[in-house]
């Protein structure tokens, strides 16, 4: 179902590219056959003050947040695109419940630049695999598509980092997470991920992708699930990192 909806959205865009001249899509000005203009582009673009851990939004310029100085993470380092701030809401929003692909695609491009100017050529291709935040089989019938995985597409297509498909599967059709406070997000997502058998997952170099990370507990749910399997790290990659308070 994603091929074919990479081939129509490639031949629509293909055509209006020939007819009209390519149109920024967040402010309208010309964008020379690029989804945004550079203006734009160099805006969503703009650093973060962060923490260099879990990439937590800071308002100074320390390291890290008070949560990584006391504790640690199954994670080797988590890098966002951005803070959960506009336009990044109304673009994931436009993906997952609009299936306006063409906003997943403008996402997936923007992470992937993101990145390469984060990470040195050695680090992104010492990542062995790619691997998309899977959705249980009925939510994926449901809404059709899985966007992180599409989003994983363009990134894995991008950085020549090889994508993992079906390795990991989640068993347990969870509650959705959006307004539930941090413990019952943990609770809601106790083993909910397992790894089929036969994936190449022992001793790899493992970047797992979402769109919106909040309290972790998706994360730490499938590094969990990883770690079983004895990869030999794990790098998260998302669109958006939110503060745990700030409930969706």
């Amino acid at each position: 179902m994603n091929s074919a909806f990479y081939f129509i959205k490639k031949q629509l865009k293909q055509l209006i590219e020939r007819v009209l001249p390519a149109q920024c899509l967040l402010c309208g000005l010309p964008s020379h056959n690029k989804l945004i203009c550079p203006y734009c582009q160099k805006e969503m673009l703009q650093a973060r003050v962060c923490c260099q851990y879990c990439g937590l939004s800071l308002t100074n310029s320390q390291l890290f947040c008070g949560d990584c100085v006391k504790q640690k993470h199954l994670f080797t380092k988590l890098h966002a695109l951005a803070s959960y701030q506009p336009p990044y809401p109304t673009l994931i929003k436009q993906l997952k419940y609009e299936h306006k692909l063409i906003s997943g695609e403008l996402l997936g491009q923007l992470l992937a630049d993101s990145i390469a100017s984060h990470f040195s050529g050695d680090q992104i291709t010492g990542f062995d695999y790619l691997i998309a935040v899977p959705l249980h089989s009925k939510k994926l019938r449901q809404r059709g598509f899985n966007q992180a995985q599409l989003i994983a597409d363009i990134v894995s297509r991008q950085l020549k980092i090889p994508l993992l498909a079906n390795s990991v599967k989640r068993n347990k059709e969870t509650q959705a997470q959006e307004g539930l406070s941090i413990s019952k997000r943990r609770k809601n997502l106790r083993a909910a991920f397992t790894a089929n058998k036969n994936s190449p997952l022992q001793g790899k170099h493992i970047a797992l992708l979402d769109d919106v990370v909040t309290t972790g507990a998706t994360i730490d749910s499938l590094c969990h699930c990883l770690l079983a399997e004895k990869v030999s790290s794990i790098t998260v990659f998302c669109i958006c990192r939110t503060d745990p308070h700030h409930h969706l």
